[in-house]
Formats: C-alpha cells, sequence, structure tokens
C-alpha cells in the first residue's frame, strides 16, 4: 500500500489536521541505522489516514501496506494502528476557549469514534479468526512490535495497549486472547534461531528456560528474601552474624555503624517492612498471586482493593479534623493517648519498642482492611446486587469491571516478564551497570550503532545471572511437545444444522470430522428492508455499547416500557442472536415477559429460577398462550409445576431438554391448562402413566412429542393404559394430528394399539424405534411420515407407503439398522433397502404430487449391484421423484456415483419444470466434478452438503456459477480443494472469476 495517497502522510502535500506546523528535526544517522533494522512498515501514516466519519465503512485492506505477506503480520499492523489512532482520541484534551459547543461536539465526536474504531478493530480479529491457526501467529499478533513513524524510534505492540486499556473490551476479554497469553505465561515465548550447532542449541535452550512464570518466582524468591533481611534487621540488630552482614549490605545508609532504637533510620526500615508486607496483596505483576490460577485469585483481589479503595478514600476527608482533634487530645490527656497505649502494650510483651508499636499498627491495619472488606463485600457484592450483565467466564464473576482490571493485571504480569531476557530484582542492578549505563552514554556521544551492539552483551548477562535459576526452578516445568504443532480449532455454528430426521446419531457421530468446513456467503437482499428492520438491526448490534452510556440507556429503557407486546419480542429474539449473555435476570423481567408467547432457553445464561417464577407473576399471565422453556436441565420439576399451574389459557407448552420434567408438570399442565394444544416433551423424565391425565383432560391436544425420554419400555408403556383405565372400545384420540416417539424402546405390541385411538394422525415419526410391523391409521392422513432406522422388512414398507397420497415428507434412512445401532449400521447386509424395494418405492411416491423431503441417508445396500445407467435405481429415483422435492438426504451412500444424478438436470417429459431442489446432501459419497452439470440445473439450491466426496475446485466452480442463490457449502474433507481455501470458498470463487 502507498502511503503517499494517504492523507496525513508526511510525504504527502496535501496538509491534514494531524500535519505538524513546525518540521521536524532532520534524520540522523541513527535513524538510518534504526529504520535499516526495523524492516517494518511504520503506523503513524497509516493511523494518521484514518477519518472519524468513514470508520462505519472503512476497507480493512487499507489499514496495512500491501508488503506484508502473512496475515499475522497484516492484523497486528491493523489492530495496532487503529489502537493507536484511539488512544490518540481517547486521550485528546477538549479545545481551548470558550466555545462550549465545539467542546461538546468534539468530545460526543470521539466518544461516538471510539465505539466506531472498537468495532472495526473487532472486525479486523473476526477476519483473522476466519482461518485455522497456529499459536505463533496469534503470539505474532501480540506481541509483534511496530515503529511509530520515521523520526520516533519508539515502537508499539497490541499487547501494550491490552495492558493500558486503550483497547475493546471484547478483544481484551476473547478467549484466545487468555489462552494465548497462558500459554506465554506458562511456556514462555518462541526464541529466534542465532545459528546452527550444538553451542546455539544450548543457548536456545537455555533461553526457554526462563519462562514469565519462572521469572516471576525468581522474583518473588527475592522479593521474599529481602523481606526476611528486614525481619531479620528489625529482631535481632547485630554485626556478628551473617545475616546481620545481609542487612548491612542492604541497608548501605548507616553503613559502618548500626542504627539505634528510636532513630528514623529503624522507623524507615519499619515502614518498609509495613509497607511490603501490605502490598503483597496487591495485584501487581510480582506479587505471590500469580502463583494461583489467575481467573480465581485475580478477580478476587481486585474486588477486596476496590472496595479498601471505595472505602477508604471518602475518609481522607476527615483526616485533617482528625489530627488535630487528635493531637489535642494527646496534649491534654497525654497518658490516656493512642501512642501511649500501644507503647505501654508493647512494653508489658517485651522487647524493642519500635518494633513492637509498628507490628501493633500492622496488625491493626489488616484488621481494618479485613473489617472494611467484609462491609464491601456485604453490601455491593455482586452476589447479592444485580450485575449488568451475567457471568460468562470465571474472570467476570465479580462484575465485568472488575474483571477487565483482573484481565489487565494478568496481562501486565505476562508483558513485563515476557519481555526478553528480563532480569528480575535485584539482579538488575548489574544490567543497569553494565548494560544501561554505557548504552545510555553511548546515545547521548551519538555512538547508536555501538548501542546496539550492547544486545549481545544483554543476552550474556542474563544467562550468566538468571539462567540457572531459571534452569533449576523451571525444572520439571518443561514443555512435552513442540511449539505449534496443532492449529487452533475454532468452533462455529451453522446456520442449516440437519433436524433429528435427517442422519442417525451413531452414525453421525462416527462420520463427523474433526473439524467443518462450512463455507458460507451473504446474498442481496431481494428486497429493501424496512425502517423498523433497520432501527432493530442497530439497536440489537449495540444495545451492550448503549448500556455504557447513562443518557442513552435510560431512553431505551423507558422507550421498552412503551413497546406494544409484539415489537417488544422481536426486540427479544433479535437480543437473544446479537448479545444473549447480556440479557440478564433483571433485564428479561422487566422489558420482555408480556404479550401470549414467550420463548427462553439455555443459550441465555441470565435465566434462572427466578425467572421462571416471574413468568406466573405476569399481570396478564391469562393471555400468555405459548410458552417454550427448553435446555433447563438443572431446574425441578417443582418450578416447572408452578409455572404452568399459574396460565390457565396455555395452548402451546414446550418443555424439550428439561431433563427434570416429570410427573408434577404433566399434570399441573393436564389440571389447570384445559386449552392445551401443543405439548413437546423431549428429553425429559416423563414416565408413560404420567401422561393420562393429560390425554384425558387435555381433549383438543393435536400435538404430543416425547422423543428421547429414557426408561420408556413396552412394561412402563402398559401402565399408561392402566392409567387410561381404556375399557371402552370406543376410546379414541381423535384431535391428536402429531405424534413423536423418536428413540423410545418400544415395540408392535404397544404401539400399534396406540396408534389405533388416534385415527387422524398427519406426521408420525417411529425412528430408531423397536418396531418391525407398526399400523397405520386408517384414514390415510399421514403427511409425514419417519422410520429412519427402523427393522421394517421391505414388503411392509411399500404396503404402508401406497395408500400415502397426501404424503410430504418421507424419512427412511438406514432401514433395519436397528435403533441407530452403529454395528447394524456399518454391517451391510443388516440393510433392508434394496434397489428393487427402490423401484417400487419409486413407481408409489411419483403419485404423491405434494412431496416435498425425501431421506435415504445411510442406505448402504442401494448401488450395490452395481448396475448403472437411465435404469439404475437411484437414477430412476432421481429423475422421477427426487428433483420435484425440495430437501433431498442421500449422504453415506457409498455406491452413489455422479451418474447418478442425471436426473436432476434431465427430466423424463420435456414438459416438466427444473429442478426444485434447495437442500441437497452428498456427504461421504463418491460423486465428483461429473456430477457438477447435473447439479448446476438446480436453480434454486440453497445448500449443498458434498463433505468427503471428490469435489475438486473446479467442479465446484461450475455449480457456484449456476447456482445463484446458493449461500451455504460444506466441503469438509474434500481432498480436491486445498484446506485454507474451504471455508473461505466463495471468495475464492470471486477472486477466480475477477482474475479470469
Amino acid at each position: 500500500m502507498d502511503t503517499s495517497s494517504i492523507p496525513g502522510s508526511p510525504v504527502n502535500n496535501l496538509p491534514s489536521e494531524r500535519t505538524p506546523l513546525l518540521p521536524r528535526r532532520r534524520s540522523t544517522r541513527g535513524d538510518i541505522h534504526e529504520r535499516a533494522a526495523n524492516p517494518l512498515p511504520h503506523i503513524g501514516p497509516i493511523a494518521a489516514g484514518i477519518r472519524l466519519g468513514d470508520l462505519a465503512t472503512y476497507d480493512i485492506d487499507k489499514l496495512y501496506p500491501a508488503t506484508l505477506a502473512t496475515r499475522a503480520t497484516r492484523t497486528a499492523f491493523a489492530l495496532c494502528a487503529l489502537l493507536y489512532y484511539r488512544k490518540s482520541i481517547s486521550g485528546s484534551d477538549a479545545p481551548r476557549g470558550r466555545d462550549i459547543w465545539t467542546k461538546w461536539h468534539e468530545k460526543a465526536q470521539h466518544s461516538v469514534g471510539i465505539c466506531d474504531l472498537d468495532a472495526l478493530a473487532m472486525r479486523v480479529w473476526s477476519l483473522f479468526l476466519e482461518e485455522d491457526g497456529t499459536a505463533d501467529e496469534i503470539a505474532d499478533v501480540l506481541w509483534t512490535a511496530h515503529p511509530i513513524d520515521v523520526y520516533s524510534s519508539h515502537t508499539v505492540r497490541v499487547i501494550d495497549f491490552l495492558e493500558a486499556g486503550h483497547a475493546p473490551e471484547d478483544l481484551i476479554t476473547h478467549p484466545l486472547i487468555h489462552l494465548t497469553l497462558m500459554d506465554t505465561w506458562k511456556y514462555g515465548r518462541r526464541s529466534c534461531r542465532e545459528g546452527e550447532g550444538a553451542i546455539s542449541s544450548l543457548l536456545r535452550f537455555v533461553d526457554s528456560c526462563g519462562t514469565p512464570r519462572v521469572l516471576h518466582m525468581i522474583e518473588l524468591a527475592s522479593h521474599f528474601a529481602y523481606l526476611w533481611i528486614l525481619w531479620v534487621f528489625v529482631n535481632r540488630i547485630s554485626l556478628s552474624t551473617l545475616p546481620s552482614l545481609l542487612v548491612l549490605l542492604s541497608l548501605l545508609s548507616w553503613f559502618p555503624h548500626a542504627p539505634s532504637y528510636h532513630s528514623f533510620g529503624l522507623s524507615c526500615v519499619l515502614f518498609s517492612l509495613y509497607a511490603e508486607l501490605i502490598f503483597l496483596h496487591f495485584p501487581s505483576r510480582n506479587s505471590p498471586l500469580h502463583l494461583f490460577r489467575p481467573e480465581q485469585v485475580l478477580p478476587l483481589a481486585v474486588l477486596a482493593w476496590r472496595g479498601l479503595y471505595a472505602l477508604l478514600i471518602p475518609t481522607v476527608f476527615f483526616i485533617p479534623g482528625l489530627v488535630i482533634s487528635f493531637t489535642l487530645f494527646v496534649q491534654t490527656f497525654q497518658h490516656w493517648g493512642l501512642w501511649t497505649l500501644a507503647s505501654r502494650f508493647a512494653n508489658d510483651l517485651g522487647g524493642p519498642t519500635d518494633t513492637q508499636v509498628a507490628f501493633f499498627y500492622l496488625l491493626f491495619t489488616i484488621f481494618l482492611f479485613t473489617f472494611t472488606s467484609l462491609i464491601y463485600a456485604v453490601v455491593v457484592n455482586p452476589f447479592l446486587a444485580a450485575s449488568r450483565g451475567p457471568e460468562s467466564s470465571s474472570w467476570d464473576r465479580y462484575t465485568r469491571p472488575v474483571g477487565l482490571d483482573a484481565r489487565r493485571a494478568f496481562i501486565r504480569a505476562v508483558q513485563v516478564y515476557g519481555t526478553g531476557h528480563y532480569m528480575p530484582a535485584p539482579l538488575n542492578l548489574v544490567q543497569v551497570l553494565f548494560v544501561h549505563v554505557p548504552r545510555f552514554a553511548l546515545n547521548v556521544f551519538g555512538k547508536q550503532g555501538a548501542a546496539k551492539k550492547l544486545e549481545g552483551v544483554d543476552r550474556a548477562v542474563w544467562r550468566i545471572m538468571v539462567a540457572p535459576a531459571a534452569f533449576v526452578v523451571s525444572g520439571t516445568r518443561r514443555k512435552t511437545g513442540p511449539r505449534g504443532a496443532h492449529p487452533l480449532a475454532k468452533r462455529r455454528k451453522t446456520h442449516n444444522e440437519q433436524t433429528d430426521d435427517d442422519i442417525p446419531t451413531p452414525q453421525t457421530q462416527a462420520n463427523a470430522p474433526s473439524a467443518a468446513a462450512l463455507s458460507q456467503r451473504v446474498l442481496p437482499a431481494e428486497h429493501v428492508p424496512s425502517l423498523g428492520s433497520i432501527c432493530l438491526r442497530i439497536l440489537a448490534e449495540r444495545f451492550q455499547q448503549f448500556s455504557t452510556k447513562p443518557v442513552i440507556w435510560d431512553n431505551i429503557r423507558l422507550w421498552l416500557k412503551e413497546l406494544p407486546d409484539p415489537l417488544a419480542q422481536k426486540v427479544f429474539t433479535a437480543l437473544r442472536q446479537t448479545c444473549p449473555t447480556f440479557l440478564n435476570h433483571g433485564l428479561i423481567t422487566s422489558y420482555f415477559l408480556r404479550g401470549n408467547s414467550i420463548a427462553l432457553g439455555d443459550d441465555l445464561p441470565g435465566v434462572s429460577r427466578l425467572t421462571l417464577f416471574a413468568i406466573g407473576d405476569m399481570l396478564n399471565k391469562d393471555q400468555l398462550r405459548e410458552l417454550e422453556l427448553t435446555g433447563f436441565s438443572k431446574i425441578t420439576d417443582t418450578t416447572f409445576e408452578t409455572v404452568v399451574s399459574q396460565l390457565p389459557s396455555l395452548q402451546k407448552l414446550n418443555l424439550r431438554g428439561c431433563t427434570k420434567v416429570a410427573q408434577k408438570a404433566v399434570e399441573a399442565a393436564a389440571k389447570h391448562c384445559p386449552q392445551l394444544r401443543v405439548m413437546n416433551l423431549n428429553y425429559t423424565a416423563v414416565l408413560p402413566a404420567s401422561l393420562a391425565p393429560l390425554l384425558l383432560n387435555c381433549k383438543q391436544l393435536e400435538v404430543l412429542k416425547v422423543a428421547g425420554i429414557p426408561n420408556w419400555t413396552d412394561t412402563a408403556f402398559l401402565k399408561l393404559w392402566s392409567a387410561l383405565d381404556v375399557t371402552d372400545s370406543d376410546f379414541q384420540l381423535p384431535n391428536l394430528r402429531s405424534l413423536k416417539l423418536r428413540q423410545l424402546s418400544l415395540g408392535d405390541g404397544v404401539l400399534n394399539p396406540f396408534l389405533a385411538i388416534c385415527p387422524n394422525l398427519e406426521r408420525l415419526d417411529l425412528s430408531f424405534t423397536l418396531v418391525k410391523r407398526p399400523t397405520l391409521p386408517t384414514a390415510h392422513m399421514l403427511e409425514k411420515l419417519v422410520l429412519t432406522s427402523t427393522k421394517i422388512s421391505s414388503a411392509d414398507l411399500l404396503t404402508m407407503v401406497e395408500p400415502l397420497h397426501k404424503l410430504k415428507v418421507l424419512a427412511i434412512g438406514a432401514m433395519g439398522g436397528g435403533q441407530g445401532s452403529s454395528a447394524a449400521i456399518s454391517n451391510t447386509s443388516a440393510m433392508t433397502l434394496t434397489d428393487d424395494t427402490l423401484r417400487s418405492l419409486t413407481d408409489l411416491l411419483v403419485g404423491c404430487p405434494d412431496l416435498e423431503r425425501v431421506n435415504l441417508v445411510g442406505n448402504t445396500k442401494l448401488g450395490f449391484t452395481g448396475r448403472r445407467g437411465p435404469d439404475a435405481a437411484l437414477t430412476r429415483f432421481v429423475r422421477r421423484v427426487g428433483r420435484r422435492c425440495k430437501y433431498l438426504n442421500l449422504a453415506n451412500i457409498a455406491s452413489l456415483r455422479s451418474s447418478d444424478l442425471e436426473g436432476l438436470a434431465h427430466p423424463e417429459g420435456p414438459e416438466e419444470d427444473p429442478a426444485q431442489v434447495l437442500h441437497l446432501n452428498l456427504n461421504n459419497t463418491s460423486v465428483d466434478d461429473i456430477a457438477a452439470p447435473y447439479i448446476s440445473a438446480c436453480a434454486h439450491l440453497q445448500t449443498l452438503e458434498s463433505a468427503n466426496t471428490k469435489f475438486s475446485s473446479a467442479g465446484l466452480f461450475v455449480i457456484i456459477d449456476a447456482c445463484e442463490r446458493l449461500e451455504n457449502l460444506d466441503i469438509t474433507s474434500c481432498r480436491g480443494v486445498r484446506v485454507g481455501e474451504r471455508r473461505r470458498f466463495f471468495e475464492v470463487w470471486e477472486e477466480e472469476r475477477k482474475n479470469a
């Protein structure tokens, strides 16, 4: 990047607001030598070209020169430039004069600019995280030093801004930053290779022993030795022993005499001992607190000292009056003064009066600090007070500001001890004498070249003075593996998550890759979004930032109170996507628990038992129609019972994943919610007999889901019949439309009678059960039938499907698998769906005009005969049925070939419409680039899953060219695509087309 094109650059003819009025000094020979020694570009010209008004749309590529080769150096440079500019405007003073409007406008502009800079810095960081990297790359981002400009020898690093707090909070608190700092703290930074050979290898090994944690322990040991010297001195003042000689070396001011009691020198020593013992409790870099887990200890230390600061500083106001009154008191009643009492107390104990009085005050101070800390913890501790956000990590358990200060304390320690060849005190006196003083003298006399050569002396002094101790202390703390050997994996959420009907659970686990490579792109909107949608998106993105500004936050809270219920739910849904951890109990209960629909899940850490109880205490609880409480595995059945019993108008109740929901909650719903239509109890602890009151009292029940509940056996299900007391053969559930019995250990003996009392079923899920010959309702109204991984024979399958002309969804994956048994699924001979069965099934499905979704995943016998051509079973199925579906799953069919997909492009008749497929799953098949023109005929395709196939980049380019609506592309383990391009394949495609 040519810096001459940037406004404010020294080589630019156009002046800017940062152009100096007077020219700076000319470059000296030392400057030229410094520039030659540091080849990295300067951040000053880039920072000078940043404009506050352009930050929202700023191009990240303009933040670094094109000469930087690696993405780590580019990221480090861009962050340094942004954070350097952020520091300059955050610390700038308001313009002088009496123009208050100008002062206010510039201050407001800087505040908004800091928010925009933070957002831009996080964009740079997020772009860096899009690709897998190594620990060394992240360390390079934090530790690479960049010069500011050609006139200054100062450099800046990202870690310097993190330590000083001149960085976005999200960057300081990012887990990857914490992991990198912990890695550096334990194992040190990567050392540069100084040469080859045994001596160079030995020197690198010696340097690697001096990790920040080891250097901290050495300095802490010397610090404790210093305290021991002071203690020995004030208790045994004698020049005849070795400890006294050590004390003499430390306290040269008394040489050659020892101090006497009641002297000023002894008072100074006592005060030093007093202060050092107090400062050991501060979260400073040489504190013993760093010997423990920093995320556990440092927040507590910061919290305690914040409390002491908040309580003790106001008392300074009364110190003058306290001193005057104490002086008058002592003059009037000398025998009752505090010092006199302390002196008498000391004399009673015996020993030097000065020492005992000092220890008395030390004990009193520690007691005072402990007492004030206790008061602070009781009064304002976040255990009792509502915090601004729920706990998201161990650092933030005492509120986020305390966590930020604790992180900065840890960053400061890593920064100091991680700097090359750090010399702990008092060994740094040797460094000052042999390195710093000569370097200062050489710089003064203009010998910068000779001063640079002292770096070798610095290394030699460190290796002589510190390396032996570091080697001894490190001992067994050596790292066992090579540094940076494994990339840091980053978890990503995908937007095309598969439903329960797609892949059998054991097979999913068996074939799941270690790291998914999903490439996504955002297509331009087909219509202009409404003004309300734009406002809602901006509010959700900046909601957490607004909370730090009292005036704006007060207005937002008032507006949230005034929002209509439907709009408030839209705001809540948007906030769950952007800042779920910020939505605490207070925010949720105050502004979003209203309307006729409430949905809470375990993605909201701020939801607790009190939040659920607040649902039952709403003023308009009689109007609540829909309630979704999902994933709360730690909340008891009694809590749900209390909530549900207060909602008489409830029509939909979803308790999926609440593993402690059992009999009490179901009975409460049956007793107090007679209008209930939808009941989702998937993955709970409800037993079959507990459903009897629900089926008897809730006559309007239309949907019942009880998937994945343990201990549902035939014997347990028979208790349901006993509880129902079904003696009348006319007992039925005519309103039940949807029944989900997935992953239950139930057989034909209990399921067929139950299906017989549900004549009007439209959606039925029997996947992963023990059924072999289920009897479907005779009304033949089924629109969805899921039989994945059951042992139903081919003949019975065809008999069941034949009368279902309204069928929309058919899932028959891994037929013969038997409840998803991994052994059965991997055994091809256990599969029951063959080519002959598929041909007959194809003829039947042609008569289902509304068919939208077909799932054939894991049927490994399909195509196993090796027959190919237009009459092959798979080819015929795709041509006659598959191309009409919106969702087609052919994953894990090992014999599937590219030629089998020919029907997507070549229909049976010319009058047929183009392929309607929106979602195509070809994972773990033998499909290759030959299928590209066939898939390209799916003009409406939005998602293509082709993990572990034989596609190459060339074939995928053809598909993307033709499928303009394609948004999601899974190419995990596709060896024909480079690893670094898989997650950004759409960007690679754009670059390829631009260069073509």
